[in-house]
Formats: structure tokens, sequence, C-alpha cells
């Protein structure tokens, strides 16, 4: 009764202010900064998450409830009052198929309460998606967004500097439940940022984003983070450099090199720590690949999915944890297989699978087609930028299953947003025809 007096309450405020705004300048201002710096406050702050259904710990799987958290609700009044022309793109396409494969998989759950949790949060961010990629064709919108995400991760550094050197953690989380959830959607953060810097960008979310993105982590002492990390820092410097190399370019390639190995000390200290404490064993690579042959074998038997949020509760309970050889305790049985992808394939089957991996390449290919375009302004370097954080999200996403729970898919949903609206703009200011990002031959002339 709590939450759905709370749901009421937050409804009746918001929607007097989407009526007063509509139409007008606030949402060309700090309202989208505060979109950017939510997703990294609110898991830090209770008040601003509740569920109208919760299961509690009751429920081993992505979702245990019906949530609503106030950024929702912040999508809502935005929805109502958004004034922004529709943007017409084939994405709508791509990514109603990935809400019907996991609609469909609800009649393959055993439990469907708890596969349309997740269907639920999958809409909740779906509606993000589209109020952004409406309104970041406006390139104030993206500006503001972009400086909200920036000030997410500067209060992503002060928190987790305070639990190393305050608190004595080895691995930071920051305001995220794990250390590794933060050092996936950085990925979102940094590298859009420091592609506008080597364009020659300049202000201070390009210097201080990339500086504090590194050390964050360092400080996360997540080994797949500080590798998809590097290996994105080098990416983005080639791509500048293979688009058009400059002096300055140069000079910032070494003063890179030179920070990095200015903090190759912290990175040495923390990892060094990690491994008193938890040392490198032959038996979690074992355990990860008990997790995937667990997952494996439940899409080989239902290749039409368990149902959404069901991973755990089919392996713990229908023998395949124990044929795939998981330690037999409660913590690793009720632990999800560390692959977003065979995690998508065992719920939601490989239609399922197919629809995700379509939701990640659409915009991924759009960002790079478009984004490699020079002297067509700033949304190219943008673009190059978002196109190489999604990139190794997706990659590192063949490591963890994080990219599925709802914070990662917040920060997703945003960067999918800003790449739809940064290429819809391009089209429109070069005069292009219109470009299907995933098809060589044009369809229909872009509007004028």
């Amino acid at each position: 009764m709590l939450s759905v007096l709370l749901l009421i309450a937050g409804v009746g405020t918001l929607v007097p202010f989407a009526f007063w705004a509509r139409g007008g300048a606030v949402f060309g201002k700090r309202l989208w900064t505060l979109i950017g710096l939510l997703p990294f406050l609110q898991p830090a702050l209770p008040p601003l998450d509740f569920a109208l259904i919760s299961w509690g710990t009751g429920w081993p799987g992505l979702v245990s409830g019906l949530e609503v958290t106030a950024l929702d609700l912040l999508c809502v009044t935005i929805w109502v009052g958004l004034a922004r022309p529709r943007l017409h793109s084939r994405f709508s396409i791509v990514l109603a198929l990935y809400l019907l494969a996991v609609l469909l998989s609800i009649f393959q759950a055993d439990e469907p309460t708890a596969a349309v949790f997740y269907f639920w949060q999958v809409c909740r961010v779906a509606l993000l998606l589209i109020i952004v990629a409406r309104a970041s064709t406006d390139p104030v919108v993206r500006t503001n967004l972009i400086e909200g995400i920036a000030l997410g991760v500067l209060l992503e550094l002060a928190v987790t500097v305070w639990q190393r050197f305050a608190l004595g953690a080895i691995q930071t989380p920051g305001t995220f439940a794990h250390q590794n959830t933060l050092g996936l959607v950085l990925h979102f953060a940094i590298f859009p940022q420091v592609a506008l810097l080597l364009a020659g960008h300049r202000s201070w979310t390009t210097v201080l984003v990339p500086l504090a993105g590194m050390a964050i982590v360092i400080l996360t002492t997540s080994r797949a983070a500080l590798l998809y990390a590097g290996l994105g820092f080098l990416v983005i410097y080639g791509l500048s450099i293979l688009r058009h190399m400059t002096l300055r370019k140069g000079l910032l390639g070494i003063v890179g090199c030179l920070l990095i190995l200015s903090f190759a000390p912290l990175a040495i200290n923390s990892f060094a720590k990690r491994f008193e404490v938890d040392p490198l064993r032959e038996q979690e690579y074992n355990e990860r690949a008990a997790f995937e042959r667990a997952a494996t074998g439940i899409l080989l038997d239902f290749p039409l999915g368990v149902g959404a949020n069901h991973y755990v509760y089919v392996a713990k309970n229908f023998g395949y944890s124990d044929r795939a050889g998981v330690l037999a305790n409660e913590e690793n049985r009720n632990n999800l297989v560390h692959n977003a992808y065979l995690l998508t394939a065992a719920e939601t089957g490989w239609f399922g699978l197919t629809a995700f991996v379509l939701l990640l390449a659409y915009p991924l290919v759009a960002a790079f087609r478009f984004g490699w375009r020079t002297g067509a302004g700033p949304e190219t370097d943008l673009l190059m930028g978002l196109a190489v954080g999604l990139l190794m999200v997706c990659l590192h996403s063949t490591l963890e299953y994080i990219l599925l729970i709802r914070e990662s898919q917040y920060l997703l949903a945003i960067t999918i947003g800003l790449v739809l609206g940064a290429v819809r703009q391009v089209r429109v200011a070069s005069e292009a025809v219109d470009l299907d990002p995933l098809l060589p031959w044009p369809l229909v002339p872009a509007p004028r």
C-alpha cells in the first residue's frame, strides 16, 4: 500500500510540471543534466527506488519485483511534456523485436510473474531510450546529457576514493552494488569525452572525465574493466589518427602514455592487495566455464528459452548446475552465468538472442558509419566516442551479465538514444539521403 501511495504522490507531483514545461526551455537546460546523473546517483539513494510488488530476496534472478524509480517517473513526465517531433527510425523495429522476445518468454516461464518483472524493466528502459532519441536531435540536450554523465563519473571518483582510502575496501563499487557494474558502465561515459578531446573540443568534461575514469577503473580492481578500458583507449586513439592525424593528437598521445605510466603504481598496488586476499586460482575459470555449460545446456533443451528472469531457477532446480559442475553451495547455485549473450539466449531462446544482438549492433554500426565522416560537425566526433564505448561494453559483456541489470540498461538506453539523435542531425545537416545503418543503399530522401 505504501508503494502505491508513493507512486500516486510522485505522478501527482510530476504531471503538472510536465504541462508547465511543455515546449519550454526547461528541457533544453538542466533537466537533461539530471537525466544523465540519475543512473549514477539513484543506486545510492534508496528513497528514489521502490517496488509496487516485491519478492525481496526470495527470487534468485535479475529482478525481484515490479520496480519504479525516480528516473522512471521523470521519463513519464518528459513523455507527457516533450513537444519535439517524432524521430522516425528503423531502430524502432529492432526495439519492438526485443520487447516481443521478452514478452513471448513469459509464456515459457514456470513463474510468469517473475518474467513479467523483467519485461516491466525492459519497458521502462525503452521509454528512456525513446525520449532521449527524440530530444537529443537538439545539440543542447546532448550537451546537457553528457554533462550529467560526466558529473556521475566525478561522483563515482569521490565515492571510490573514500571507499579505498577511508574504508579500506580493496575493490570499490562506488554507488553501485558491485565493482564490475561500475567498471562496465564507465565505458559509456569515458570514450565519448576522449573522442571529443582528441577532436579539439575543450571543456571541463573532456579533461576531467578521462582522468577520473582511469583512476576509478584502477580502484575497482576489476581485470575485465581494466582490460577493456585500455583497449578502448587504444581503439579510439587509433581511429582518431586514421580519420585525421594532427600534431595536437600526437602530443595528446604522448601525454596519455605518461599519464598511464603515472597510474601504474596505483594499479600494481591495487591488484597486489586484491590477490593477497583473493588469490587467482584455476577454480575461477572452471566456475565461469561451469556456468556457461549450464546455460548452453538450457538453450539446447529449450530453444525458445525458459523465460526471462529464470536462468537460476531452472539451472538450480532442474539439474543443469549439477551436470555442469557448478559448486554445490548457495552462493554459486544462485549466481548468474557471466555472459550477457548466453544468459539472454537461455532465458529468451534463439529469437531473443538474435533480437538482443540486433539491439546492440544497429546503434553500433550507425555510430561508426556516420561518425567516420569528417567535417560534419562535433556530432561525428561524439558518435565515434559513443561507438567505441558501446563496442567495449559489447565485448565486456562476454564476461559479465551486468548489461542486463537495470543500472547498466539505463546508461545503455541513454547511449543508444544519443546515437540515434546525433545520426539524425548528421543526416539532415549534410542533406544526405536516408541511409539505414545496416543497408548500403538509399531508401527515402531525408527531410529538409
